[in-house]
């Protein structure tokens, strides 16, 4: 009967794991929907400083624990509920606002304050995960399946929870999951009647907790808006009405009509002068987690319709006649109104965002706005990633356009993410080309914001690396490019050079157009040389005064120039922002800060209010170190004759569940990356990495605590798995992926499985099979090594991230491959001191008690 009371245990632990990382993941949302979706990177950092400080203190209370564990999980479990439902509420009330935090000191206390009260709930949870695995220490690799199986089913959890459920009310199911673990902790086992049964008063308590956390939440619940969103502004227009709304794991949508929206994407200064009848109320905002807006563009009228000829994607239909045209991303319609209106026989749409399509197709309102413009029949849609179509079609278009499908240079006070874009690659670019007719345009239109430049720099050196890759000799001579100062860039390019009459007519344009030409064949140097313009871009970083204006046009084309003759490793070391192209190695093409240079950006932050994604990542990492740090020395301190004195091997545990924390999330992080395209959703290549790994390393868990081998061995086994499986996603992982885009998608979703289960079968094991040595010689250890692992867990998750946008995915996984043979080298070192004839005799004996369920459970019964 004992068996029943320890499994029961074992449940509240896999529920306990699906509420936590489900409610990670909903903090993340309510970040992102009330203020921005940058700050809920932090929760990363809150939850590290919950597990930390659990695993400190449960160092110095683990004999405690020994003697009472079942008060310990049932408390902690109970406290868990309304700690939840609290700490999202008061959340809500915290006025940290990032515009004001370079002039504002007090912003940086709120930052702190959200660390102070998201962190408990992620403490008190961590305290019943470590408590369990005191309490458990003869079976860690059940209680490391069970862990391991609930957070990965967490991530789906949520997932389900975010279709059917808006953002405000995410956190209630949680709650009430939350009260399940704690139901389970409520038995007792009785002796007399050698049976666990259900104490009525501990039973009540969880009810009442439960229902009065849910209350308090359906009362005070809901996300408060920052002031400083974009919809905050919309809401507050004199004739702002609401017309469209729904959320969903992509996001929550919400259109809105106003006579206050004006979107004019480049459109030329002379349009208004020129132009009988200007467009009015031409567009609905239209709003993703508050952020946008997203102009949806009606119909033009016909007296309307000449606005499309003063637009910067004009250009590329003066060259072409009737053309067949491929869109990547609908964004608003406006590019599918500008295609028909210039004569295009077949425009084919490419957008995997289906809400926006289910928005514009089957909404009454918006069909009727945009007079059913996805129901024209020279109008096709795909849903699908661009790259996943243009890297499986057979089709062949006359024009390949990509305009405004980024909100890079415009205003946003928490910066941009740093996430990977593969749409912007050169391996993108030269997908994107390999579609075109042989006298076809691709045409690039973003922002040109700005200052000093970053974005179109960085692009053009893309386009540059993937002209070069597609073997062009000349690639100068295939490239046009021209801007509106402070509006935008337009790229366009071409798979043959342009001819000397394309040149004409396009340069004819930008005259009638006020456009600036930039870079095309043949045209004269600015009058200053390269070295003026870069170092006075260098001094004004430096908050000095450059020697000469500043034009954006001229530092765009030498940036061709020297890119295309040879210079471009100087260009890159002498810029003030990081262009390297953006590769399918290095996806990051919102990665513009320099390593060297983040002490400069954070002097000038207030002015490059637009790189806070890159800081906060840089912020996540050093929290992380800093709370590994204590994590790592206050149990040293508080305990150092006990845990160093007199006792061998404490440094080599330390090493080794510090580098398993690292390394797991090295390949994790990757996997998820590396797979976001293939399945044409970061939301699903989330949650089918995070899922498959969880799930798989679970089930090594399981497999590893059964071995009769001994764990040296077995952990060589183990490593040899993972190093090999890490050399498969170096040198193979791409080729394959690319070769089997255009499958469906569940097939991909069963082929990514496939992909991630040998690494993440094998990279189950180590931690298990460290922690169960462990309990074995230092108990004492355990939570400790614990807290260790989870905290540098998350200085992996970032750590993969920024050495990702420094060096790339294949020196990350070498690395992750060295964390792993160190961790194997500190393992074998650690056997060896504990006397390694009697390692096999005694590692079939602790495997004889591992794995049998009828271990003892007194630790829980008494």
């Amino acid at each position: 009967m004992r068996i029943k009371l320890s499994s029961f245990r074992l449940a509240a632990l896999f529920v306990l794991s699906v509420t936590l990382i489900a409610y990670e993941l909903a903090v993340m949302r309510t970040f992102a929907v009330g203020s921005w979706s940058n700050f809920g990177a932090m929760v990363i950092s809150i939850a590290l400083l919950g597990y930390g400080l659990a695993g400190t203190l449960l160092t110095f209370l683990e004999a405690r624990i020994r003697k009472n564990a079942d008060t310990w999980l049932l408390v902690s479990a109970l406290l868990l509920t309304p700690a939840m439902a609290v700490a999202h509420i008061v959340a809500q009330w915290v006025p940290f606002n990032p515009l004001l935090i370079t002039m504002d000191s007090t912003q940086i206390l709120w930052i702190a304050s959200y660390y102070v009260v998201y962190s408990v709930p992620f403490f008190i949870g961590a305290i019943f995960i470590g408590v369990s695995f005191i309490a458990f220490r003869d079976k860690i690799h059940q209680l490391y399946f069970w862990n391991m199986l609930g957070s990965g089913i967490g991530g789906f959890f949520i997932l389900g929870l975010m279709y059917v459920l808006p953002p405000d009310r995410l956190v209630g199911p949680l709650v009430l999951l939350a009260g399940i673990a704690a139901y389970l902790c409520t038995l007792e086992y009785r002796w007399e009647l050698r049976i666990p049964i259900l104490n009525p008063w501990k039973v009540s308590t969880v009810g009442l907790t439960s229902l009065l956390s849910v209350v308090v939440l359906l009362v005070a619940g809901d996300i408060r808006v920052s002031d400083f969103k974009p919809i905050s502004y919309a809401r507050q227009f004199p004739d702002s009405k609401q017309v469209y709304h729904t959320y969903g794991p992509l996001g929550e949508f919400d259109a809105f009509q106003s006579s206050f929206f004006h979107f004019a994407p480049g459109l030329s200064d002379n349009a208004s002068s020129n132009i009988a009848r200007m467009p009015q109320n031409a567009y609905l905002g239209l709003y993703i987690d508050g952020d946008g807006p997203i102009g949806i563009m009606r119909k033009l009228k016909p007296g309307e319709e000449a606005y499309m000829n003063y637009l910067p994607m004009a250009a590329p239909y003066l060259l072409l006649k009737q053309p067949k045209v491929l869109l990547l991303r609908l964004g608003g319609g406006i590019g599918a109104f500008s295609a028909l209106h210039h004569g295009a026989k077949q425009v084919t749409v490419v957008e995997n965002n289906p809400y926006l399509l289910h928005m514009l197709k089957h909404d009454p309102y918006f069909r009727e706005f945009t007079d059913n413009l996805l129901y024209d029949p020279r109008v096709r849609v795909v849903q699908t990633e661009p790259r996943a179509f243009t890297g499986s079609t057979k089709e062949r278009f006359d024009l390949v356009e990509i305009s405004l499908i980024d909100s890079i240079g415009l205003s946003s006070a928490g910066g941009y993410p740093i996430t990977e874009n593969f749409i912007y690659t050169a391996e993108g670019i030269r997908s994107y080309l390999s579609c075109l007719e042989p006298t076809g345009v691709l045409a690039v239109t973003v922002w040109n914001r700005l200052n000093p430049p970053r974005n179109v720099p960085k692009l053009l050196s893309t386009i540059v690396a993937a002209l070069k890759m597609d073997g062009a000799s000349q690639p100068e001579k295939q490239i046009f490019v021209f801007d509106l100062l402070l509006s935008t860039a337009t790229v366009l390019v071409k798979k043959t050079p342009f001819e000397p009459k394309e040149i004409e007519t396009l340069l004819d344009f930008c005259k009638k157009m006020s456009f600036t030409p930039c870079f095309y064949p043949g045209k004269p140097d600015p009058g200053r040389t390269f070295d003026e313009i870069l170092e006075g871009y260098d001094k004004q970083m430096k908050g000095g005064t450059a020697t000469t204006d500043l034009l954006p046009e001229e530092l765009y084309q030498y940036t061709v120039s020297w890119l295309t003759q040879g210079k471009e490793r100087e260009l890159y070391k002498r810029y003030v922002f990081n262009i390297d192209p953006a590769t399918d190695d290095r996806p990051y093409y919102t990665a513009y800060v320099k390593p060297a240079s983040v002490p400069l950006i954070v002097k000038n932050l207030k002015d490059l209010s637009e790189e806070w994604g890159y800081i906060l990542l840089v912020a996540t990492f050093l929290v992380s170190l800093l709370f590994g740090a204590l994590i790592i020395t206050v149990p040293a301190i508080g305990r150092w004759e006990e845990l160093f004195q007199h006792r061998k091997g404490t440094l080599q545990v330390l090493v080794y569940f510090s580098c398993l924390g690292i390394a797991y999330m090295l390949v994790e992080i990757f996997l998820i990356q590396r797979l976001s395209f293939f399945l044409e959703d970061p939301i699903f290549s989330t949650s089918v990495v995070i899922t498959a790994m969880l799930v798989l390393s679970g089930i090594g868990s399981l497999m590893s605590g059964r071995s009769s081998l001994p764990r040296g061995r077995l952990l060589t086994l183990a490593v040899a798995g993972i190093s090999f499986s890490v050399l498969f996603y170096i040198f193979l992982l791409s080729p394959v992926l690319d070769a089997l885009l255009g499958a469906h998608l569940l097939v991909k979703i069963l082929l990514s499985i496939l992909f991630i289960a040998p690494s993440a079968f094998f990279l189950g094991m180590p931690f298990p099979t460290g922690l169960s040595y462990v309990s074995q010689k230092r108990p004492n250890l355990i939570p400790w090594a614990w807290g260790v692992n989870g905290c540098l867990s998350v200085t992996g998750s970032v750590l993969a991230r920024l050495a990702s946008v420094s060096f790339g995915y294949r020196l990350v996984l070498f690395g992750a491959i060295l964390l792993y043979l160190l961790a194997w080298w500190m393992f074998q070192s650690l056997i060896r001191e504990d006397h390694p004839a009697q390692e096999g005799q005694s590692e079939e004996q602790s495997r004889g008690k591992d794995t049998n369920l009828e271990g003892s459970d007194s630790a829980l019964t008494t």
